[in-house]
């Protein structure tokens, strides 16, 4: 069994172990755990080692491929180059996920978080099959049980805020599903029933446009395009630290990795060519609006974790903002792939490890280990905002160079993407401010949870410049002794800096602190609730109006209906008088049934004459 197919089967067969570990023998009041939930504690502890196949195929294979004609319409597995960049961040991200839930002892869980580590293997499992599907079926199944799983981890607490958060990734999630399958389905009917015939098949089909859109937006949800962004800040807040950590570092990369599976990039276009350009003018002035609106808004924010859920939004919106060039001009989209993916390498372990972080604060920040909580953060940190030699830095080069001229906002996106950087920093800044705020809960020695989270910034730092530019063809690379390309990185933070200083003072200036208003996370959510609010107020006074109707129009047939019944007693009455003083009733009563003799021969004559 070659090491593609372990990177699924493990992964399945420690999730199945936790579904029927119950079986092995239930707990007894008084005796202690049982059997089953001794078996179930063993699985979720030893349950990062089933996301080590994933990690590891990478350095040993540059290519794999697996043919599973039983699975499905008949399944193919591949790693490329883009799973071969992803899949080892995937699978350190869930692993350090898992990690962090079953290898910390609390009071407040017994169970070393069993049901987390359920709901942590069945949307890996979902995230790494569909960056090695080949086929189109296979790549929306990993893509749904991704999705449908994550749910698990948003309400994992069953917080009021948690089933609210649930819900609203619910509602956009099975829209996702909806849109991305029927983009999905079309591919195919076009001819893309292998993944790597479905861009030519999109670009060559009587229905780009729709196919375009459907996929735009279908993805655009996972992968926080605004205004479909608004899970994001809800799901992480709501949602323990361990799946924060990878929905916000893996699981919005699959948005991103869809659009450039299906999207027409690089395709020749058909009859629909001028579709391409419009549909990636439009990504890229959503994913704009995003990358620089959801900075203004986070930095508004006063839990931790939602300020990292809208620095989600704002890096994501840096990538879209590449893929829609790519997809407005065709020259563009072999660098800009690579470069996409590069980023997304680079984001979703610095992210991951933030967002473990924020727990890690509160329980490590003394002593020797202080120090390191605080050079991890701060190395983690500037790397997100692209300061020089870090990885960070690296990957924006490398997008700046893929898109140099692309016109955006009567610009270029080379010239507009550094003040990405600039929000970034601004961000950072106030995620800083919050730390330094946060209740402590000192523990007493190291644990899972601070070595997961020192494996990520670990991994951050050097993910990129050895693996991540070594695997991705072709990237441009920044020589750091050139005096240009260090003033090219260090400006944005430098704006960033003084921003955040004028932000400050001003605030402080104003209100004695820098706390500052807060738009409530979901930002665009909270007037779509309170339209749907009215909405169903509306409805409901009509509805009590339309009953007050119906009772009177109730009220009056059922006086008419007893009117007519009266009468119809009345009749039958007088008939029943008139044939008790008919002479010779037998007489008639003998008529009567000859009558209805003659009628149903008549009508049985008739059936034989046909």
């Amino acid at each position: 069994m070659t090491l593609l197919a372990l990177t699924l089967v493990l992964p399945a067969v420690w999730l199945a172990g936790l579904m029927l570990a119950p079986l092995a023998g239930r707990d007894r009041p008084g005796a202690g755990p049982g059997a089953g939930s001794r078996l179930r504690r063993l699985l979720a502890v030893t349950a990062p080692a089933a996301l080590l196949p994933g990690v590891v195929l990478p350095l040993f294979q540059e290519r794999a491929a697996l043919d599973v004609p039983w699975l499905l319409l008949g399944a193919r597995l591949e790693m490329d180059a883009t799973a071969r960049a992803l899949l080892p961040a995937t699978g350190l991200l869930y692993a350090a996920a898992l990690a962090s839930v079953a290898w910390v002892r609390r009071a407040d869980r017994p169970d070393r978080g069993t049901a987390l580590a359920g709901f942590l293997l069945a949307s890996g499992l979902g995230n790494q099959l569909l960056y090695v599907a080949a086929d189109t079926a296979t790549f929306y199944v990993g893509f749904a049980l991704m999705s449908l799983a994550a749910a698990g981890l948003v309400v994992h607490h069953r917080t009021a805020a948690a089933h609210r958060a649930t819900g609203v990734y619910l509602v956009l999630s099975v829209l996702s599903e909806t849109l991305v399958l029927g983009g999905l389905l079309l591919v195919v009917a076009e001819g893309g029933a292998a993944v790597a015939d479905a861009p030519a098949a999109v670009a060559a089909g009587d229905l780009t446009g729709l196919t375009v859109a459907l996929l735009v937006l279908g993805f655009g949800i996972k992968a926080g395009l605004v205004p479909l962004h608004v899970w994001l800040p809800l799901a992480h807040p709501a949602a323990p630290p361990a799946a924060s950590a990878v929905m916000s570092g893996a699981m919005v990369n699959a948005g991103v990795v869809g659009w450039l599976r299906f999207l027409p990039s690089g395709a020749e276009p058909g009859a629909d060519a001028g579709v391409l350009p419009l549909a990636g003018g439009l990504l890229v002035g959503a994913s704009l609006v995003g990358a620089f609106g959801a900075a203004l808004v986070g930095v508004l924010q006063t839990d931790p974790k939602v300020v990292l859920a809208y620095s989600t939004v704002s890096q994501l919106g840096f990538v879209g903002a590449v893929v829609g060039a790519a997809l407005r001009d065709p020259a563009l989209a072999p660098a800009a792939a690579a470069a996409a993916v590069l980023y997304l390498l680079h984001h979703s372990l610095v992210k991951g490890a933030l967002f473990l972080g924020v727990p890690v604060v509160a329980g490590h920040l003394t002593g020797a280990r202080g120090v390191l909580v605080l050079g991890g953060l701060a190395l983690a940190g500037l790397s997100l905002a692209g300061a020089p030699l870090t990885s960070g830095a690296i990957a924006k080069y490398a997008a700046k160079d893929a898109v140099y001229g692309a016109p955006a906002w009567g610009s270029t996106l080379d010239v507009l993407l550094p003040f990405v950087a600039a929000g970034s920093t601004l961000l950072l800044l106030r995620l800083a401010w919050l730390l330094a705020r946060t209740e402590r809960a000192p523990r007493r020695g190291p644990d899972g949870e601070l070595g997961a989270w020192a494996a990520l910034v670990a991994a951050a730092l050097v993910a990129v410049p050895v693996w991540g530019v070594a695997w991705l063809e072709p990237l441009a690379r920044p020589e750091w002794t050139d005096a240009g390309t260090l003033v090219d990185a260090l400006w944005p933070i430098a704006l960033g800096l003084v921003l955040g200083g004028a932000v400050w003072a001003v605030a402080a200036h104003r209100a004695g602190s820098v706390q500052g208003p807060a738009v409530p996370p979901g930002d665009l959510v909270v007037p779509a609730e309170g339209a749907w609010a009215a909405l169903h107020d509306a409805g409901s006074r009509s509805v009590r109006s339309g009953s007050a109707v119906v009772d009177r129009v109730r009220r009056r047939v059922a006086a008419g209906a007893e009117r007519v019944a009266g009468a119809v007693r009345d009749g039958v009455g007088r008939q029943e008088q008139g044939l008790a003083a008919w002479t010779g009733s037998g007489s008639a009563a003998l008529m009567l049934s000859l009558a209805v003799m003659i009628v149903l021969g008549l009508v049985i004559v008739g059936g034989g004459l046909r």
